[in-house]
This record gives C-alpha cells, structure tokens and sequence, in this order.
C-alpha cells in the first residue's frame, strides 16, 4: 500500500511541476511578444502575433462572450502582426436548403461588414486594379479596405451567378 501511496505522491509532484513550468513559459512568451507587439495584451484577443479586430458571433455560440478568438463566429477580421496582412474568416458549416438562402446569408454577412466600414469611417470605396492581377478572390489584405472590396465582389459575384 506504502508503494501506491508514494507512486500517486510522486505523480501529484509530476503536475504541479507540469503546471508550473508552463507558467513559466507562458509568462516568457507573453513578454516576448509585448516587446515586439507593443499593443499586445494578454487576452482573448490576441493570439502570438495574430490580433482580432471585429466579428460577429453565430447564433449558436453559448460562450456569452463578446465575439473574440474563442468565439464561433459567422465573420470576423484578424490581423497578423507579423505579416501584416487582414484576413477575414467566415463560417460555411451551415447547410442551406436552396442557393438563395445561401446569398441571403453571404448578404447578411455583408451588411454586417458594411456597418463595420460605416461605424468606424473606412472608406467602402477601395480601387480594386485587374491590370496585371490574378482574378482571384482573396480572404488576406494589407487594408481592411481592400479585404471589404475582396469580399463584397464575392458576395455579389456569388449571388447573381444564382440570380439572387
């Protein structure tokens, strides 16, 4: 029984040293990346270099959290520090019966951006050049305004391939 006893002793020991050392680390860490980021802070919204921005959380997230990285969000807007670029996320787990509901989804999705834009004064009015680009629709930009503009022509462009 004694050989039991020091065996869960020794694991309890193992954990807490476990635990401890990744305190440590992440303390390290969470300094390095203040160093090098200066707005960053230690909180859902921040991630290494990555730093939400804006989103909007899906009908189904139970967090009770404002949106953030841990939230199920339908769209949201991350800026990695590192590359400094935008990228924007959107939820397409959802099934919809006709192709119409889909764009009336892409479209409030859309809105949503759209009051983003507005609320914070970015102009919705990016000159997106096809003159030596790859026609693509990209989900990373250097301006959430060009992310807005990238987004925006998909929505559109999606839609009226339906005609809706």
């Amino acid at each position: 029984m004694k050989l039991k006893e020091d065996i869960n002793i020794f694991k309890e020991l193992k954990w807490k040293l476990e635990y401890k050392i990744g305190d440590i680390r992440s303390y390290f860490y969470n300094k390095k990346l203040k160093k090098l980021y200066p707005d960053y802070e230690d909180n859902e919204y921040n991630c290494g270099s990555s730093k939400h921005i804006w989103g909007v959380k899906s009908w189904d997230d139970l967090s009770g959290a404002d949106c953030n990285f841990y939230t199920m969000n339908n769209i949201d807007i991350t800026y990695d520090r590192e590359t400094k670029l935008y990228m924007l996320g959107i939820e397409t787990a959802y099934m919809f019966n006709e192709k119409e509901n889909e764009c009336k989804y892409l479209k409030q999705l859309l809105d949503a951006f759209t009051k983003f834009m507005d609320d914070n004064n970015y102009s919705k009015e990016f000159d997106y050049c096809l003159f030596m680009t790859d026609p693509n629709i990209y989900n990373e930009a250097e301006s959430i305004e060009e992310l807005y503009i990238n987004f925006k022509i998909f929505v559109e462009g999606y839609c009226k391939v339906y005609n809706f």
